[in-house]
């Protein structure tokens, strides 16, 4: 099995190799047991704390595990590191990057410098799970932080499956519904549903249709948040209340709701009992009635976002996932081989199914990109992707 040579003693001694195979373990979601402290803490993503546990799971370095993904979803705090290091779970890739801000000793309105939620975390988090590029469209190679992809997801809405909503939208439709220019796609009656706040998925989708929170706090989507009060001093409310990423039970008895969704989230839930059993990762599954629709982009023909049970990485709604880390950081060697590069223990690590090495970014649903196509199309550990937060 290939990993990265770190090449000096004290760099093996702190470099991420994956694990012959996968001792069983009861972990569920945070690292188990939760004083577990590992070398690599990080927060962020609800799209990709599952997989992240998973990896955290396998990738080891002389018998202990590297990496401990603490969940976005939950209500317990985070304890990162065995001295202090104790505060309010971030829930999101832009909470998950503002906490790793303030570890670094950034004042980022919490509290003071180095706060996150008014609590002392400098020195706490090594590393944000993000499924968002903080840069938008508009890549670049400098900054203070760097996004360092280990997977490619696709992003659709869900519809009701009971419902009569067509199963293959084009964009031009998705975007006039969350534009608030239609409020039916072939004739049948759709609402549309918002994603919490420090949501990346909801960061790429309202990107990819062309909204801003501003717009929105300001009123001028009247689909999606209103006054309410005929106060006009007083913030709009959304008409369907904002909810957490990827949980397709928001869609339940109500069959003219979409939501955007992850496809690699909607696999692993879908695939919740074999991740389980290699992995012992419990993935919860959210999809309830939710099913997810296929695309036709702009003068292209329909794709679906998921073929055969694979992610579909040619989907017209396409990005990649990251794990950001501060860019002084990249060499040192629990980064440099947990993350960087094609031999990443994050693109490389796999656990045994059988007679079959199976690749557990792809397990849990992710495609990986082998080859560069562009900064916010890159292979796995492509380092040259950076942003100032």
């Amino acid at each position: 099995m290939k990993v990265k040579s770190i090449g000096t003693m004290a760099a093996a001694a702190l470099a991420a190799v994956v694990a012959a195979g996968l001792v069983a373990t009861p972990a569920a979601a945070d690292p188990s047991p939760i004083t577990d402290y590992r070398t690599l803490a990080g927060t962020g993503s609800d799209t990709t704390q599952d997989v992240m546990n998973g990896l955290g799971n396998v990738i080891t370095s002389g018998g202990n595990k590297v990496v401990a993904s603490w969940d976005a979803r939950g209500t317990a705090n985070v304890k990162s590191k065995a001295s202090n290091c104790e505060y309010p779970r971030p829930n999101g890739s832009s909470n998950g990057r503002r906490s790793l801000r303030a570890s670094e000793g950034e004042d980022i309105g919490q509290g003071g410098p180095g706060f996150w939620a008014n609590v002392n975390v400098v020195g706490c988090i090594d590393f944000a799970r993000s499924s968002s590029y903080g840069g938008g469209t508009t890549p670049s190679p400098t900054g203070a932080y760097t996004y360092i992809p280990f997977g490619v997801d696709a992003v659709t809405l869900a519809r009701n499956v009971t419902g009569d909503l067509p199963a293959t939208v084009s964009f031009a439709q998705a975007q006039r519904v969350y534009r608030c220019l239609d409020e039916a796609i072939g004739g049948v009656p759709v609402e549309p549903v918002m994603l919490q706040a420090g949501s990346g998925t909801w960061e790429f989708w309202s990107q990819r249709v062309g909204i801003t929170e501003q717009e929105i706090t300001l009123g001028d989507y009247p689909c999606l948040a209103g006054d309410t009060d005929g106060n006009p001093s007083t913030p709009v409310v959304p008409l369907i209340p904002r909810v957490q990423e990827h949980d397709g039970t928001v869609l339940n008895g109500f069959p003219s709701r979409v939501v955007p969704f992850s496809a690699a989230q909607y696999i692993a839930q879908s695939n919740a009992a074999k991740i389980a059993s290699l992995t012992a990762v419990t993935v919860a599954d959210r999809r309830g009635e939710a099913a997810l629709s296929g695309m036709r982009p702009t003068g292209g023909a329909a794709q679906q976002p998921i073929v055969g049970g694979v992610l579909n990485i040619n989907f017209p709604l396409r990005r990649d996932v990251y794990n950001v880390v501060p860019t002084a950081d990249l060499t040192l060697p629990a980064i440099d081989s947990t993350f960087t590069g094609p031999d990443a223990a994050v693109c490389t690590a796999t656990v045994r199914d059988g007679d079959v090495d199976r690749n557990v970014t792809q397990l849990f649903g992710f495609g990986i990109r082998s080859t560069f196509a562009s900064p916010l199309e890159a292979n796995c550990g492509y380092t040259n992707l950076r942003f100032g937060s």
